[in-house]
Formats: structure tokens, sequence, C-alpha cells
């Protein structure tokens, strides 16, 4: 859960800690996941190179549209 502190005028997001129990495996699996720089840098690749055919498939959505 999301709460929001004070501090020095600027709003700072706070993430609480839930009991683990109550979330799907799937979730819990991603955590650890995304904390490996490796597993970061793949799934970044992953998604520039989805969206670069795409872009390359379709040259018309580098328009800029009205």
């Amino acid at each position: 859960m999301l709460s929001g502190g004070k501090t020095s005028g600027a709003q700072t997001l706070v993430l609480e800690k839930r009991d683990e129990m109550n979330l799907p495996p799937r979730i819990l699996e991603l955590r650890k996941k995304i904390q490996s720089q490796e597993y970061l840098d793949n799934a970044i690749q992953r998604i520039a190179q989805v969206i670069s055919n795409h872009l390359i498939d379709d040259p018309d959505e580098l328009k800029f549209r009205d």
C-alpha cells in the first residue's frame, strides 16, 4: 500500500510491507526476478525490440497525429 508523507514541503511515497502470504505466487516470483539487473536489462531489450519491429512494420506510426 502507498501512503503519503510530507518532508520539507515535498510529498514522499512510502511502500508499506504487505503480508506476502496473501500475494499470488506469480507476484512473488516476479518480485524476485526484478531484483536482478540482468533480468531488467533483458526485459528492456525485449521491449525495445518489439517496439522497433512494430515501427519498422508500420512506419506511419512515426508520424504526428493531429
